[in-house]
């Protein structure tokens, strides 16, 4: 027979000498310890509160790490949930003395430079403390207290010497088959196996080094390394040991109070969906989740708080490793847009591959994260084409494909077919407003919005973080601050 307990037998608990009213008492206790960090910077909840996920449409150069920079003054938390030094987010904006800064970073959250904003590393990245501690060196001559305005998830998992040691044996082994990925070399990868495999060393796991030592002859073990392998990676790692534990927080509970408490939170995607390990071109996928649910898996947040989803499309299309590549350009075209755009990897400084715009796997990537809007970034790299193209389908075996398939397979199979606009051949870099686009350029913007199914909120003429335009009706107008918000047009 199945009994239930009265109001008055819970508050007893007479067992344990302890009252339901105890009970409670202890919880807010800790509910409000949890946001203490957050009282102690003098950081508090805003009127309008808004849950953001800024993400990427194609491998992960869009421009995300700009996106969560400029968002940053209207959101008091700023995480990262998936990946780990294997990306690189660069902010360019003006500083005080008038002079330009170019922030680039591959661990540390975006838009720390911004006062009454904290960066917090969920349990879903993958940190190399080294990375961290020279970051947050680099990041304090302007920003002098990062380092009390950066938490790390205490079961985010950390990448060794040997994570790197083990990455680079085994792209040394895919190359003489001919089947390299093209990592970045980070150790991400292996890090990942480890972590699956059960032997990963955590942040909170710093707090007893006899476990860490014993894990630590676990991965030597299994990545049949060298014995000495176990001293030189706890030597290492006892480097960097008060920092990360001085960091270290119960971060799904800091989140998830945050959210509930009326805290506006910004999560910063890393990479993007065609490397995703779940859903991209398979085997040329990062090991991390770069999908829209890295939110959730990455931060344990309900990813129905997430209200808004802000995705960056770039107007052309870059890559950096191997894999299929449908509109890459091998020629002029290119190497145009390669030299006009910069495109060079943040991480790992190789020249990136170039071509026209692909919407095939951009309407793919919508459907995929479900985006709210899109930014379109680089407008004007394209300032001086003659025409752009734009990949609308693909022809595969006399067949026209309009969906998208990631399969490398497929993908190797397929030829571009390209819708040409005429270029508008003048600068879009000095212009204050969206209304001032010029009309071909505005041609070529609503054709993406309305192909990808997908408002357009913003476009970016350049890298500074006022470098962009967005429309009357853009759903980044509550999210801008400062100098981006002088390109918005409020009405017409």
């Amino acid at each position: 027979m199945n009994t239930v307990a009265t109001p008055t037998a819970l508050d007893d608990l007479s067992d344990s000498g302890l009252s339901l009213h105890g009970v409670r008492q202890i919880r807010q206790a800790q509910h409000d310890q949890t946001l203490a960090k957050l009282a102690a910077l003098n950081i508090k909840a805003p009127a309008a509160q808004h849950v953001t996920w800024v993400g990427d449409l194609q491998q992960g150069d869009g421009g995300k790490g700009a996106m969560a920079d400029r968002l940053g003054p209207s959101h008091q938390l700023i995480v990262r949930t998936q990946g780990g030094d294997n990306a690189g987010h660069t902010t360019v904006f003006t500083a005080g003395s008038g002079q330009n800064v170019v922030l680039k970073n591959h661990i540390v959250p975006s838009g720390l430079r911004h006062p009454g904003c904290v960066g917090v590393l969920g349990n879903g990245v993958l940190l190399n403390a080294e990375r961290l501690a020279d970051e947050l060196a680099a990041f304090a001559q302007h920003v002098p207290d990062i380092d009390k305005r950066v938490l790390v998830s205490a079961r985010a998992h950390l990448v060794l010497p040997l994570h790197r040691l083990v990455d680079g044996y085994q792209e040394d082994l895919k190359r003489q088959s001919a089947h390299e990925i093209g990592t970045t070399h980070r150790g991400i990868g292996p890090a990942n196996v480890s972590k699956v495999n059960r032997i990963g060393i955590r942040v909170g796991d710093l707090s007893d080094m006899d476990l860490v030592e014993e894990r630590l002859h676990a991965n030597v073990q299994f990545f049949h390394l060298e014995p000495d392998q176990v001293r030189q990676n706890l030597e290492w790692l006892s480097g960097y040991r008060k920092l990360l534990l001085s960091l270290a927080i119960d971060s799904r509970r800091l989140i998830n109070t945050a959210v509930s408490e009326g805290y506006s939170v910004l999560f910063e995607g890393a990479q993007g969906p065609l490397i995703d390990l779940e859903h991209g071109i398979y085997p040329y996928v990062t090991t991390s989740p770069t999908a829209v649910y890295s939110v959730c898996s990455g931060s344990g947040v309900d990813l129905s708080k997430v209200t808004r989803r802000v995705g960056v499309l770039k107007l052309y299309q870059t890559m950096v490793g191997n894999g299929a590549f449908v509109s890459e350009d091998h020629g002029e075209l290119g190497e145009r847009l390669r030299r006009v755009g910069e495109e060079v990897g943040t991480t790992t400084g190789r020249p990136r591959r170039c071509g026209w715009l692909d919407l095939v796997h951009a309407h793919w990537a919508v459907g995929l994260n479900q985006y709210t809007s899109v930014v379109l970034t680089k407008l004007d790299v394209l300032d001086d084409f003659d025409e752009i193209g734009v990949c609308v389908a693909y022809q595969r075996d006399g067949e026209i494909l309009a969906h998208f398939e990631p399969e490398h397979r497929v993908l190797t199979q397929c030829t571009p077919i390209y819708r040409y606009f005429k270029g508008w051949k003048c600068s879009t870099r000095e212009l204050d407003s969206y209304s001032e686009l010029p009309e071909r350029a505005r041609q070529l913007i609503d054709f993406v919005g309305e192909y990808l199914g997908v408002d357009i909120s913003g476009v970016t003429k350049g890298p500074r973080d006022s470098d962009i335009l967005v429309p009357a009706a853009s759903e980044l107008i509550p999210m801008l601050a400062g100098p981006a918000r002088a390109g918005s047009d409020r009405a017409g």
